[in-house]
């Protein structure tokens, strides 16, 4: 990787997709780049959210739930 240049790759979509793609990241400010990292988060978040929605967290699970969200409000004060 050159220095400041950042890693590329070229994805082939349909240039309906494309537009669409294009269309939402202008709406909201973003490159293409960067609304396709926001949405393959979103993406992820819902899948987490799925799996925990039907699994439930075992109990080592919230107690760390629990303890990052003490972290969290602790950190905002």
């Amino acid at each position: 990787m050159l220095l400041g240049i950042p890693d590329t790759t070229t994805i082939k979509v349909s240039v309906r997709t494309r537009d669409a793609l294009c269309e939402l990241a202008e709406r909201e400010g973003h490159t293409l780049d960067a609304q396709i990292k926001k949405m393959v988060r979103r993406e992820r978040r819902r899948v987490i959210g799925a799996q925990l929605a039907n699994d439930g967290p075992v109990a080592h699970d919230q107690a760390l739930f629990n303890a990052s969200a003490s972290d969290v409000a602790d950190a905002s004060r």
